[in-house]
């Protein structure tokens, strides 16, 4: 059969596959650019997280007012809070089952006991943990009393859905609570550092920084410096009309 019989052009027909092939070549292009595109958007990623690392292991700026709240181990800065609370309280829930405990940690003074370590959160708010001392004593008594409470509601005389359900909204309350007041205080002290928010000058993020730079990341830390000119223009004009 003749192909010219069938399409009436041999020429369209030369043309037709060409454009076809052509087509093809350039969906494959624009697929291997995106793969490109998205293999770079997770190295760009990863890198920024390498940057990080030194706050997300502290959870605090590296300036002199945040110097109490780190535990250094070598160059290595971590969160006493973190580092403290949440490891006492997971060896001590694994210590309780591995000895099968429970029973014994659930009778109604290890209760009140739960309740008074958890309420050295109070110390946070008299400003003793300034010291690095009550400040570590404070997060193991929170950690633990956190597991002797978790252990209390598993306990309790109620199926095992209802008592975990329990304890989750219980601890999420908690955990959300001691987070938040943690992000107030940082927060707080930055507002009233000299260089308000200008994490893109100041010295606490000198680490991050240096590592954005050597990883050949856009700096965009540089960002606040207008939000921190705006808070030091409005505390100049507090203090003028004060």
């Amino acid at each position: 059969m003749n192909l010219n019989n069938i399409t009436g052009n041999g020429e369209f027909d030369v043309k037709y596959i060409e454009h076809s092939h052509s087509e093809k070549t350039t969906e494959t292009e624009r697929s291997a650019k995106e793969s490109k595109d998205n293999r770079g958007k997770v190295k760009k990623f990863l890198l920024y997280g390498k940057s990080f690392l030194p706050f997300f292991l502290s959870h605090h700026p590296e300036c002199e007012s945040f110097k109490g709240h780190t535990l250094n181990l070598g160059k290595i800065k971590l969160c006493i809070g973190c580092f403290i609370g949440y490891p006492t309280a997971a060896i001590a829930l694994l210590l309780i089952r591995v000895f099968d405990l429970s029973g014994f940690f659930y009778s109604p003074f290890f209760f009140v006991l739960s309740i008074i370590f958890l309420g050295t959160f109070f110390l946070s708010l008299l400003q003793l943990t300034r010291n690095k001392k009550i400040k570590i004593i404070q997060k193991f008594l929170i950690g633990l009393g956190a597991a002797l409470l978790f252990n209390w509601i598993m306990k309790r005389p109620n199926s095992y859905e209802v008592n975990s359900r329990t304890a989750f909204i219980t601890l999420y309350i908690l955990l959300v609570f001691l987070n938040v007041y943690h992000a107030y205080g940082i927060l707080g002290s930055c507002h009233k550092c000299s260089t308000p928010f200008n994490w893109g000058m100041c010295p606490g993020f000198c680490t991050i920084r240096k590592r954005i730079a050597e990883n050949k990341l856009d700096n965009f830390l540089l960002k606040f410096n207008d939000f921190s000119n705006k808070i030091l223009d409005r505390r100049a004009k507090n203090k003028k009309r004060s």
